[in-house]
Formats: structure tokens, C-alpha cells, sequence
């Protein structure tokens, strides 16, 4: 699998990752990992509609439904029902699978304030080393992001395809609704190396995000 970046002129975006541990899956091609979440999740699932939460400044905020039942390798539809601000502050550990990094990811941008680009940020913070390296600078990597992959910043619905993992090497293919279209992303990760990428070694972190 080719790695990728937020690089304007391949149109691929680097979206930062959150961690996960390899020990938490088992290796071999698309394989997934259970016990994600408790509760048996069914293939398709789409979430009842709510009203959206609105936050101090009146603005109705984004977030799926079942934050934590799509990244486990089935097919999940989640609408932007309900605000999930907590994405907002998470930060790279190294708990997570890559299923989990993914999902994270998502919602960061679903809740992205635009005044602050805060769900940008929270992408950008968990970019893999090399990713950061190769899109130059913060600034770059939000511009990029909100000029040509604006659909995931406004996204109503997102549907998780099925998690393909080949030893420390991951991708996952992510479909985004918003409302005038649709538009889909790949989303590749790689298991960090403990000796070359400290304070992340062993954690699983995006290496970039290819659109269709």
C-alpha cells in the first residue's frame, strides 16, 4: 500500500490519526478487531434523528450517532445528529486500533469550529511524522484541507466501509454525504516504529487520505 499526504498536487490529504496499539488486533489482511464497543453492531446502522445540540454560540454542532460502533470492520452509516465536542479534545495515545483512529477523525472535522478550525487541529496533532514533514506547515494542512476536502468538514452522513489491515499497514475506505452530493476517502495507517517516531512508536497514525 502506497502511503499518501495532504499534498495538494497528488490531491491526497494527510488526515492526522489517533493511536492505536497493534496488540490489539490480530494480523492478516482485513482482519477487525471485536470488543471495540460491548454491544454487537449490525452491518448497515443508521442513526434516529434528533434535534442537533447547540453550543453557547447558537451554533448546532456535528457528530454521529454511535461514536463508537463503526470502526470494528462493517459497514456503519451514522447522521450528523447530535454535537460530539469531545472529538475535539483527544489527543494520540497508543489504546486505539485503527478502526478507532478513523472514526475519531471523522468526527473532528464533522465538529470542526470554523472560526478556530479546532477539528483541523485535532487532525493535525495526530499526523503521522512523516506526513507533517512532507505538507510543510499547520497553515498549509488547513488550507488544503478546507479548499478540497471541504465535504468532510460539513458531512450529514458518513458510512465506514470495512477496515483492510496487512501487518502494520491499515486503510479504510470512508463515504461523506452533505446534503448536495457525495464524495469518498481512503483513509491509510501505519503502525509507528518505536525507534523512529517517539513519543508515537507502536501507536497506529494516519499517512494520508486519498479522495476519489
Amino acid at each position: 500500500m502506497a502511503s499518501a499526504g495532504w499534498l495538494p498536487s497528488v490531491a491526497l490529504v494527510a488526515l492526522v490519526c489517533l493511536a492505536g496499539c497493534g496488540s490489539l488486533f490480530d494480523g492478516g489482511a482485513g482482519s477487525t478487531t471485536a470488543g471495540v464497543t460491548p454491544a454487537p453492531v449490525p452491518d448497515v446502522e443508521t442513526s434516529t434523528a434528533r434535534a442537533p445540540a447547540v453550543d453557547a454560540n447558537g451554533r448546532a454542532l456535528a457528530g454521529g450517532m454511535n461514536a463508537e460502533t463503526g470502526p470494528n470492520g462493517t459497514t456503519i452509516t451514522t447522521e450528523r445528529t447530535l454535537a460530539q465536542p469531545r472529538y475535539l479534545s483527544l489527543r494520540p495515545n497508543c489504546k486505539r486500533p485503527p478502526g478507532l483512529v478513523v472514526h475519531i477523525q471523522v468526527n473532528a472535522l464533522r465538529n470542526n469550529d470554523p472560526a478556530t478550525d479546532e477539528g483541523i487541529n485535532t487532525t493535525w496533532q495526530f499526523a503521522a511524522p512523516s506526513n507533517r514533514e512532507a505538507i510543510g506547515s499547520y497553515a498549509d494542512f488547513v488550507e488544503i484541507v478546507t479548499d478540497q476536502y471541504r465535504p468532510l468538514l460539513n458531512a450529514s452522513t458518513v458510512t465506514y466501509e470495512a477496515l483492510e489491515r496487512r501487518g502494520g499497514r491499515a486503510s479504510q475506505r470512508v463515504v461523506v454525504s452533505d446534503g448536495n452530493g457525495t464524495a469518498a476517502y481512503t483513509w491509510y495507517l501505519e503502525l509507528q516504529t518505536i525507534q523512529t517516531t517517539e513519543p508515537y512508536g507502536g501507536c497506529w497514525m494516519t499517512t494520508g487520505v486519498v479522495a476519489e
